[in-house]
């Protein structure tokens, strides 16, 4: 089956990325159960489904993520977007730990490091990995992408923040110093900090749309399981949001989808939107997610609803989510 999929253009750029991408992370690595040997499967049909936008960081499979884009689409460069992302220093660890490094030394090394994997002379965007406050008010470092942008190498820059939920803060100062893009946790439960993102003119590319899978009916009931990523969120926590959740299931069959789909209707309701990020592990999640494009949009009254819905049901566990930020700073 093919599927028609909307392009959306990033503010203030030419650029047109699929309102949904692919998020290299969950094809590369095991911390989200997917089939690794599938990885390349997923990625063609992604692109001969619509989906052009492929997001990725060079510490992804230390390299592999890069090179895995490079392989499948070596003829194909000028019809997929890249985003990738640089900063931590997986060529030097230290007790086999990766830690973060931000010199102009290093994010010049590091940026033509993925311009080698990824077998490219530009990258589409280009954003600094998990930055802290101090590393986002730096005006060298922003000097030196902005250097990269004008010597035609990069289309865009911007932050991806993160791990964890919470960097409101840290988000508007980038905006403020100059950043053209933000990546950001955004979603049904989790509405703040993304919300006021959503105020600026910039791109914004939303990541674990699904709250950690706790808007994935598929797959509740959720254990913890130590070997995948939503591991590193409190499994009381999901399994609350789980059980919160489980009233908006008959307002997505009344819509005739899975409250997953709804989950990402509801982000896409917003125009600003430049494009989201499911966790797609197989083919049968990549199909899921596909069919959205064929089903119909959110009204405003829909979307009034699961807002509210949200403020009044899903406010504290949002609060905790960014409360936990606060062991990262």
């Amino acid at each position: 089956m093919w599927y028609y999929m909307n392009l959306r253009k990033i503010d203030h750029t030419n650029i047109e990325v699929s309102e949904i991408g692919i998020g290299v992370w969950s094809l590369v690595t095991d911390w989200w159960g997917g089939e690794i040997n599938k990885a390349e499967e997923i990625l063609k049909k992604a692109l001969e489904n619509g989906i052009n936008f492929f997001d990725t960081a060079d510490v992804y499979g230390e390299g592999l993520g890069e090179k895995i884009l490079a392989k499948v689409f070596n003829t194909k460069r000028d019809k997929i977007i890249i985003l990738t992302k640089i900063g931590y220093d997986f060529y030097n660890k230290s007790n086999n730990r990766i830690s973060q490094r931000f010199s102009i030394e290093y994010i010049d090394y590091a940026f033509k490091k993925s311009l080698e994997r990824l077998n490219t002379d530009y990258i589409d965007i280009l954003m600094i990995h998990n930055p802290k406050m101090h590393i986002i008010k730096n005006k060298e470092i922003l000097d030196f992408l902005q250097g990269l942008k004008k010597e035609g190498k990069v289309r865009l820059i911007g932050v991806a923040l993160g791990p964890t939920l919470g960097w409101g803060e840290e988000g508007i100062e980038a905006i403020k110093m100059g950043y053209e893009s933000l990546e950001y946790i955004y979603n049904l439960i989790e509405l703040k900090p993304g919300i006021d993102f959503l105020n600026y003119d910039i791109g914004h590319f939303v990541r674990v749309p699904h709250a950690s899978d706790a808007l994935i009916e598929d797959k509740w009931p959720i254990y913890n399981d130590p070997k995948l990523h939503r591991s590193l969120k409190d499994i009381n926590w999901i399994r609350r949001a789980v059980e919160l959740s489980k009233p908006l299931l008959s307002f997505a069959r009344n819509k005739g989808m899975k409250l997953s789909q709804l989950a990402l209707k509801f982000i896409l309701y917003n125009k600003r939107v430049s494009s989201v990020l499911p966790n797609i592990s197989s083919i049968n999640e990549l199909n899921e997610f596909l069919e959205v494009e064929k089903l119909p949009e959110l009204t405003e009254e829909e979307y009034k609803y699961l807002y509210e819905y949200s403020i009044n049901n899903f406010s504290e566990l949002n609060k905790e989510s960014i409360e936990e930020t606060k062991r990262y700073k």
